[in-house]
């Protein structure tokens, strides 16, 4: 999905107050690391030059199950339950462990 695909998505969900602009969700989706660059795509813009946009997936070799999403998130996103729980693993960062463990799920998947 390309940047506006992810914002005329945001505007059709009733609990989004504002639409981030396109240079917001760029950089946005660039800096997650759930969030993986896959192709890119041409777009016509406003005025009729052509541009290539980025299309953008979720990682799915990191991400395999919708209740994975909870053990990738980064601590600025994180709720304040979760940022109760969150413990630092030895790669560095800071994450909710998957139960059981003592890794993150970043090296888990990569170890």
């Amino acid at each position: 999905m390309t940047k506006e695909g992810v914002a005329e998505k945001l505007s059709s969900e009733k609990n989004v107050r504002a639409v981030p602009s396109p240079h917001s969700l760029s950089a946005l989706l660039s800096k997650n690391p759930q969030i993986i660059p896959v192709g890119s795509e041409m777009v016509e813009n406003a005025v009729g030059t052509k541009a290539k946009h980025l299309v953008y997936d979720i990682d799915r070799s990191l991400i395999q199950h919708r209740d994975e999403i909870v053990y990738t998130r980064s601590l600025t996103v994180m709720t304040p339950k979760q940022r109760r729980v969150a413990e630092q693993c030895e790669c560095g960062k800071i994450r909710v462990f998957p139960p059981e463990t003592k890794m993150c799920l970043h090296c888990i998947r990569k170890g």
